[in-house]
Formats: C-alpha cells, structure tokens, sequence
C-alpha cells in the first residue's frame, strides 16, 4: 500500500471514530467492518458521515454510490475515496 492510500484510510477511519459515540479504535475498523453492524450507525449517520467525508476530502461522493447498503462498508467507502 502507498503513502496516500495509507493517508485516506487514517483519515477516513478518524472521520468514522469521531461519527460513533462508541469506544473504538483504527484497529477495530477492518476492511470487512460494516458500519451498521459493527459501529451501530443508522441511516442517519451515514448521511452525516458522508457530509463529513465530502467536507474533509473536499471532494462530492456522486449519486450513484450512495446507497446506504453500500457505503456503510468501510472497504467500500475507502474504494470510493481512491478512486477521486
């Protein structure tokens, strides 16, 4: 992995450690974590995130990815932010 997908993914898993009122860590946030499942988020959160992550990335996540099911996938969310 190189330099700046290790800067997303820090990012994007700090962004997603301070959406959750629950006690977690950047460990805890795997490739396979789901952000419904897992961290407990509900749509709502997820819309939030989003927000946070267009605002921090100053990027636009297009219509087309979101889809609540999808991008509450962390893998899904960091493939999301690579490919910007």
């Amino acid at each position: 992995m190189n330099n700046k997908n290790t800067l997303i993914e820090k990012k994007l898993k700090s962004i997603i450690l301070k959406s959750t009122t629950l006690n977690y860590t950047e460990n805890d946030i795997t490739d396979d974590s789901d952000l419904i499942i897992d961290f407990n988020f509900n749509s709502i959160d997820i819309i939030q995130l989003v927000v946070n992550i267009e605002n921090d990335f100053q990027i636009e996540i297009e219509d087309d990815f979101f889809i609540i099911e999808a991008i509450s996938k962390y893998n899904n969310l960091k493939i999301i932010l690579l490919i910007q």
